[in-house]
């Protein structure tokens, strides 16, 4: 598939089939997020591979619906995909080589959030479906997954094989938000 194409085609898939992704596919997808940029090299990204039906019952039950807050129903579609990817930050070596301050926070959600493109656009190439879940308690999650204090997880992705297209979402025109030399002057 043409490069402009995959990222025409992303979705955030939320219907799967009963079908398995196997490692090889996974492992694809995975060498595919190893290859995002990185600030320092630091490469801050770890992902946690979860087939398990209880410890994805454990992680759907995480989720939430709605923005930001932890009163909406679990989002129980995510049980159907046969793999979910926690994608985790590991903040070690960042905060040993720049401190712990907000940049390099940022920075390191940054690496692992282009980590993050590069698999979900290699899931569209792969005829894979995911999508990009932020709608969790982090530390039921952290809880669920036995992730360690100083490891953040950024994304729950389910990640599996789908029959629906769905169609574009309408996306703003690039003349809306680009302005030429300085911000908010004339963009014509």
């Amino acid at each position: 598939m043409e490069f402009q194409d995959v990222i025409r085609k992303r979705r955030s898939v939320r219907h799967f089939i009963d079908r398995d992704v196997s490692d090889e596919i996974v492992l694809k997808l995975l060498d595919a997020a190893r290859c995002a940029p990185t600030g320092g090299n630091l490469q801050p990204w770890e992902f946690v591979l979860v087939r398990d039906k209880a410890n994805r019952k454990r992680l759907v039950d995480a989720t939430f619906l709605g923005f930001m807050t932890k009163t909406g129903k679990p989002q129980s579609w995510i049980f159907e995909a046969p793999v979910i990817i926690a994608a985790c930050a590991n903040t070690k070596a960042g905060f040993a080589r720049y401190g712990s301050g907000e940049i390099t926070r940022t920075n390191i959600l940054m690496d692992v959030a282009a980590a993050i493109e590069n698999l979900l656009l290699a899931a569209v190439d792969l005829g894979l479906g995911a999508c990009w879940i932020s709608g969790f308690d982090r530390d039921k999650a952290k809880e669920a997954l036995k992730i360690p204090q100083d490891v953040w997880i950024v994304s729950l992705i389910p990640v599996g094989y789908t029959e629906r297209v769905q169609s574009a979402p309408p996306k703003f025109d690039p003349k809306e938000f680009t302005y030429y030399e300085t911000y908010g002057c004339d963009k014509d």
